[in-house]
């Protein structure tokens, strides 16, 4: 009687420790979801840049190591040696690359789903061949909503169809309509837009000629950490911004 009732003892204790065991790796899953997880509580920004690479991207790159924070560049196809060693290099140093045309030119681009998937398709080819990896992430030219397309519904199902989804910005800097704005200027533009809302996503540009944007960054990111965002690079798990979605496009 006494043997079995320590076997039962001993049977008892250590399902309370595989109970505890188990229900710790539950949580520790459940922390690391919710920690990866933009629309899961917390301020989150993402500080995107297009149309790069350029000039300015190692010094965009220098600032966001310098500050210890991750963004995501939505690039388009360069020639030469150097935006090779860029295209690389945000790679390498775990930002985002995202997709946003080979060409840029939104004539051809937005000539037809045909023209458009031949640009997307050259473009991931293209990052494939320097970096090894496929870019997963898309900003359409323009955005979602820009005024080329009067029916995008195809365009987003290409995208959608094609593993890839696609971020919109809710937060401007207006860095590209005026290269001669400050740098305080453009900064301003981006906090009017962010009052508080969770999450933003910050639209900006790695040009040659958007030194001050370059300029603006250091104060941005300082700025928006005492505001209590954490500064994360788009992934899988960002709540994607839409202007325009294909349930909008089905109600006209």
């Amino acid at each position: 009687v006494v043997l079995c009732a320590g076997i039962l003892l001993f049977v008892w204790q250590l399902g309370r420790v595989s109970g505890s065991y188990l229900a710790s790796q539950q949580d520790a899953r459940m922390e690391e979801w919710v920690a990866g997880n933009a629309s899961i509580g917390g301020k989150y920004a993402y500080l995107t840049f297009d149309d790069g690479p350029s000039e300015q991207t190692d010094k965009i790159l220098d600032i966001l190591k310098e500050k210890q924070v991750k963004a995501t560049f939505f690039v388009v196809a360069k020639p030469g040696e150097m935006s090779r060693k860029r295209y690389q290099r945000i790679v390498e140093e775990g930002h985002t690359l995202g997709m946003h045309s080979f060409s840029h030119d939104y004539k051809k681009i937005y000539a037809s789903v045909e023209a458009f998937s031949e640009d997307i398709r050259k473009l991931d080819s293209f990052l494939y061949d320097i970096t090894g990896m496929h870019a997963r992430m898309f900003r359409f030219p323009g955005g979602s909503s820009n005024s080329i397309v009067d029916d995008m519904g195809p365009y987003i199902r290409f995208i959608k169809e094609e593993g890839y989804e696609y971020y919109d910005w809710n937060a401007v800097s207006g860095d590209a309509i005026n290269f001669h704005v400050s740098p305080q200027k453009l900064n301003k533009n981006i906090l009017k837009d962010i009052h508080g809302q969770s999450p933003v996503i910050i639209l900006m540009h790695d040009l040659t000629q958007a030194s001050h944007t370059v300029e603006a960054l250091p104060a941005l990111i300082d700025t928006l950490k005492e505001q209590g965002y954490q500064l994360r690079a788009i992934s899988k798990s960002t709540e994607a911004i839409h202007h325009v979605s294909l349930e909008e496009q089905k109600e006209y």
